[in-house]
């Protein structure tokens, strides 16, 4: 008995039905795709993610009629939907589970006649290989190739292959001989979508060094702050009691209060501005113990002096020296 014309196999429903339940039933869904996975690669990657996440391989048809039947902000998933197509669901944070996502990905070799990428730069320098065939084949690859000291090297470092260029056969041989593995293949992420949110690979790619630098800087300022606006909390306390205490003390100093604690440094200012006085004195109106004081203050300051002009005179030696350099190398720029 023939089909009935229109009628949806019993398989593709049941297909349908399983999708929309998997997706029902957790908070996020990773649209990904995995041209050129291996399937080894693969497999280890369910194995991986079984903790945190489930993934599932569909054809593109059952997807969007599954995302269709369930509307809402489902159906925006469907922009995503192309090539070779799998789904990762999770109750794991978006951002969070596009690391895991990207943490698939392994370093690869290009193939013959695939696409690359990204531009193939081999370096110059030795490689491990002994003469032989094998120097035609790097060669023959586009490779400057040589034979030094019982070794083959690379002349110079050569562009093999470019970004939007088909991959010559020879080309993936000689990369394949010297270990270049220019790609990184994994699970690609299209799309991740939390709550109705669409979050695309530009929003989920974190620099964490630099976030972390950020909060990091955005902690100091506000501490700097707390502690200007005297604004006490658990991290300013300490900073504001020690700064009041020197705040104090200077107050005490400056107004001549006699306490114990800010006593020897009183003392020791009005050592200082009675010697400043006292210099100021002609000779005969000094007994022999505040020449005596003041002749050793003299030597002091010229030491001092004498200290001052010499770091004085070494930065300007160190000044006309990076002149001198900069001048030579202008010149050298200018005559090549």
């Amino acid at each position: 008995m023939a089909a009935v014309t229109g009628q949806v196999p019993q398989w593709k429903r049941q297909a349908v039905e399983e999708i929309k339940n998997l997706l029902k039933s957790y908070p996020v869904v990773a649209i990904v795709g995995f041209r050129g996975v291996p399937s080894p690669q693969f497999q280890k990657i369910r194995r991986d993610f079984r903790e945190f996440a489930r993934i599932r391989v569909v054809k593109n048809s059952l997807l969007e009629r599954a995302l269709d039947e369930l509307g809402g902000d489902y159906v925006k998933l469907k922009d995503f939907i192309e090539d070779q197509t799998a789904i990762v669901v999770s109750e794991m944070n978006p951002f969070k589970l596009y690391k895991k996502l990207e943490e698939t990905k392994v370093p690869s070799p290009l193939k013959p006649n695939q696409v690359s990428p990204v531009d193939v730069v081999v370096e110059a320098g030795p490689t491990k290989f002994p003469p032989g065939p094998i120097l035609g084949e790097l060669q023959a690859g586009g490779i400057p190739a040589a034979i030094e000291r019982g070794k083959v090297v690379v002349k110079n470092t050569v562009t093999v292959v470019r970004a939007g260029e088909v991959v010559r056969p020879e080309v993936a041989r000689a990369l394949q001989l010297l270990d270049v593995k220019p790609i990184k293949i994994g699970l690609e992420t299209r799309a991740i979508m939390e709550k109705g949110i669409i979050f695309t690979p530009e929003d989920l790619a974190i620099d964490e060094a630099k976030v972390f630098e950020e909060f990091v800087d955005a902690a100091r300022r506000a501490l700097n702050l707390a502690v200007n606006a005297a604004y006490v909390t658990e991290e300013t306390a300490e900073i504001l009691l020690a700064k009041a205490f020197i705040d104090a003390k200077n107050l005490a100093i400056n107004a001549l209060i006699f306490e114990k604690d800010v006593m020897p440094e009183i003392l020791a200012k009005a050592y200082s501005e009675m010697l400043a006085l006292a210099s100021l004195l002609p000779e005969d109106a000094l007994d022999e113990e505040l020449k005596k004081l003041l002749e050793g203050r003299k030597v002091e300051v010229k030491e001092e002096v004498k200290e001052e002009k010499k770091e004085e005179e070494e930065k300007e030696e160190e000044e006309e020296e990076k002149a001198e350099e900069e001048a030579l190398e202008g010149l050298g720029a200018l005559f090549g």
